[in-house]
């Protein structure tokens, strides 16, 4: 007897009502597909990326138990003559659980790829790192999920008969294999986009050294040209000497102390364009 349920509790109740003890709630916490089996039971649960998705079935001697909030659609009618044979609803039902989940995590690999796409024309560091954690836990759960339907083939099960459903089976093989190969060939992708970040960093960092020297010399250019008035200004400013020797120049003292000051600001000024310093602004 095939029996679906959309709440969790309902399910356990079922489930322990049928005589079968296990702790579902641990699983329920596994991050990864996970497929048991016992003499009295098999137990296969499939995570996904919201609580909708989250699959679990029960296959005992007598009863599938089967918890999913999202509805299986009219299988019935699309398969009805599967459904007719011997363990057919069971297997129908197993395939389009299998199913629902790897829809589930194509559309988790879309939003990642969508995401990335964004991070190719910004490189920002914490998005990449983000990202490249999304896409290894959605590595490791289709290499999961690969695995179990291959296990669940070989082991023969009779509620899953493969032969039944012999070309979607294939096909579902098929299109798992696909995703998977999907998210290893990004991998690289994040790779790539490190790489990036890490040229635009060093160019930032280059422009802020850039702006850096340029004010630096600025500043010491400022600082010589503000001395040298400074300077002779003090000289002048000596009582000693301003009244023995400078009192009867002073119209030539000002013309010498603004001769200073004009030569030392031309030479900073050409001193600067020899260096050739300027400040391009980033796009």
């Amino acid at each position: 007897m095939i029996k679906i349920f959309q709440e969790i509790e309902e399910f356990k109740k079922h489930v322990s009502e049928s005589g079968i003890e296990r702790d579902l709630d641990s699983v329920f916490k596994l991050d990864l597909p996970f497929f048991e089996r016992q003499e009295k039971f098999i137990l296969v649960f499939i995570p996904a990326y919201d609580e909708f998705s989250k699959i679990m079935l029960l296959i005992s001697r007598k009863n599938v138990f089967v918890f999913s909030k999202k509805d299986f659609g009219n299988y019935e009618k699309k398969y009805k003559k599967i459904i007719n044979k011997k363990y057919g609803e069971s297997t129908i039902l197993i395939f389009l659980a299998l199913k629902l989940v790897l829809k589930n995590y194509s559309e988790q690999f879309q939003i990642i790829r969508s995401l990335m796409n964004e991070l190719d024309m910004n490189p920002i560091i914490d998005g990449i790192e983000e990202s490249g954690r999304a896409l290894r836990r959605l590595t490791d759960r289709l290499e999961g999920l690969v695995e179990m339907i291959l296990v669940m083939k070989e082991s023969e099960m009779k509620e899953f008969d493969t032969e039944l459903i012999s070309f979607d089976y294939d096909t579902l093989h098929t299109e798992t294999r696909y995703w998977l190969e999907r998210c290893r060939s990004h991998v690289y992708r994040i790779s790539s986009l490190r790489t990036k970040s890490e040229m635009k960093s060093n160019k930032q960092l280059n422009d802020t050294m850039s702006r850096l020297t340029v004010i630096m010399t600025f500043l010491t250019i400022v600082s010589i040209v503000v001395s040298v008035p400074g300077t002779i200004g003090a000289i002048f400013g000596i009582p000693a000497l301003s009244d023995a020797y400078f009192s009867p120049h002073t119209n030539l003292l000002v013309f010498v102390l603004i001769l200073a000051t004009m030569a030392s600001v031309a030479l900073g000024f050409f001193y600067w364009k020899s260096l050739g310093l300027k400040y391009i602004k980033q796009a």
